[in-house]
């Protein structure tokens, strides 16, 4: 699936290549996370406000200006 849930309830799509394995989510303020694997990799960010306006699930954005 490559998704991790983020509460419990939502779904934040990281990528189908990490299936089964452990990220790491680091929070900057204002709801926004930047994503990694083995901390060194890094993904991409989210924004938990996303998470709370829409129903659905939400994907990794590269750029969060």
């Amino acid at each position: 699936m490559g998704s991790v849930r983020w509460g419990p309830y939502n779904w934040v799509y990281v990528s189908a290549s990490l299936q089964g394995k452990y990220i790491g989510a680091l929070e900057m303020g204002n709801g926004i996370s930047r994503v990694f694997y083995r901390n060194v990799f890094f993904f991409g960010y989210f924004n938990e406000n996303q998470l709370r306006t829409s129903e659905q699930s939400v994907s990794l954005e590269t750029n969060v200006v």
